[in-house]
């Protein structure tokens, strides 16, 4: 089967789209399937293209058994919303003409959105190409979007809910990676018989326990001190001033350390809010490589994962959720819905009230106190997210997925 992948993110980039898909890719190809993705070049989230891509219209690359082509965009920091809808346009427009003049005809083409152009160009590279459509939906947008503020004008939502709408109807199937993301929109009118829910998973032989005081604690100068950590996108959706929040409730207790690791648009706000503050028990990292990342996780005794108030945030699992409980560190979750259900099953770690700063610093005082407590809810994380949610297993159910839009069968 030959399978062309459409994403805008895509490694040397980081984050959950980037993981998700160069390691489906991975797995697709030594299942012994053809397998070229299409991507732009690398420049997220500080929007700088690597010096070896500077000047290019496109590269075409083989990693791990695939091709890559990656394609001009508009390189821009995570910062505006509209230098972002531009860079993803930009992409669109590149990948329609690299998609048909860089890629053989595939089987079947997968669209991984979002961002939101990626869908559009999904759909006409399958007429072009006379390809089905396999509608990868991470983020429901423009809804998200229109749900933290980033989008106000109702014209422009209603172009894209639009557009949003005929993608739905007219892929050969749509994926997306929640179950209630799934339910939410087939709540509005679609054929629930072309959806299906491939959920985030984790590569186990990357993420994996490892001692506490390991070499970064030693580098940054955190030996003895207990370290909540939060690691990912510093972005609208994380609401990671709630943490500032907990870390000065918390700032006479000397013994704990609140580490940020990452990049995103509300970074320099939150870096300026600490200092303005005079919170000294909170440090900022940038953003690791992946391969580092195991031993960041290890160096954290709890681990945060907060998510926004919102409707909109119940259906989200956000994928850093897998990552932790692989390297058996306990997790405080702030968010509700799918994300909190799948911790608690685990027993992997607390969930506390969204945007609660009182509860997320009592969680942690809670852990400090119970290191034993927080060490067992990572042993089961770990256990369940090998039973349920690894990268393998869930790579292979959507090959299934795929293979059936290729032969006209339905699963």
């Amino acid at each position: 089967m030959k399978i062309l992948l459409l994403t805008q993110y895509f490694p040397p980039e980081f984050g959950a789209a980037a993981a998700r898909n160069s390691e489906h890719a991975k797995l697709w190809a030594e299942a012994g399937h053809e397998v070229e993705v299409c991507t732009g070049f690398p420049n997220y989230p500080s929007g700088v293209i690597p010096l070896e891509y500077r000047g290019r219209l496109y590269a075409c690359e083989s990693r791990d058994g695939y091709r890559v082509n990656r394609t001009w965009i508009f390189a821009t920091p995570n910062r505006s919303v509209l230098k972002r809808g531009l860079a993803s346009l930009s992409f669109c427009m590149s990948a329609l003409l690299g998609g048909l003049l860089l890629c053989q005809r595939p089987d079947v083409i997968i669209a991984s959105s979002g961002p939101f152009f990626a869908g559009p160009l999904g759909y006409l590279l399958s007429v072009l190409k006379r390809a089905p459509l396999v509608f990868e939906v991470r983020d429901i947008l423009p809804q998200q979007a229109v749900d933290v503020g980033m989008i106000r004008n109702r014209f422009l939502i209603r172009v894209l809910q639009a557009i949003e709408e005929f993608l739905y109807r007219h892929a050969a199937r749509v994926v997306t990676v929640a179950e209630a993301s799934m339910q939410a929109i087939v709540a509005r009118g679609f054929d629930a018989s072309r959806f299906h829910v491939i959920e985030n998973g984790v590569n186990e032989g990357l993420f994996k326990p490892g001692p506490s005081e390991n070499e970064l604690r030693l580098e940054h100068g955190w030996q003895g001190k207990f370290v909540v950590m939060y690691v990912g996108a510093h972005g609208v959706s994380q609401g990671l001033f709630t943490l500032l929040d907990a870390a000065a409730e918390l700032r006479e207790h000397t013994d704990v350390l609140f580490v940020f690791a990452g990049d995103g648009a509300d970074k320099p706000a939150l870096i300026a809010a600490a200092d303005a503050r005079g919170l000294a028990n909170v440090k900022f990292l940038p953003l690791q490589p992946k391969d580092r990342m195991p031993e960041l996780y290890a160096a954290a005794d709890v681990c945060f994962v907060p998510l926004r108030k919102g409707e909109y945030f119940t259906i989200n699992i956000p994928s850093k959720i897998f990552e932790i409980m692989a390297c058996a560190r306990p997790i405080i979750l702030g968010a509700k819905g799918q994300a909190r259900d799948i911790v608690e099953r685990a027993g992997a770690g607390l969930c506390v009230e969204p945007e609660d700063s009182g509860d997320y610093a009592e969680a942690v005082r809670r852990l400090f106190h119970e290191r034993a407590s927080g060490s067992a809810m990572g042993e089961k994380g770990r256990a369940f997210v090998l039973e349920h949610f690894t990268r393998q297993k869930k790579a292979m159910r959507y090959l299934g997925i795929l293979e059936s839009v290729v032969s006209g069968k339905n699963t």
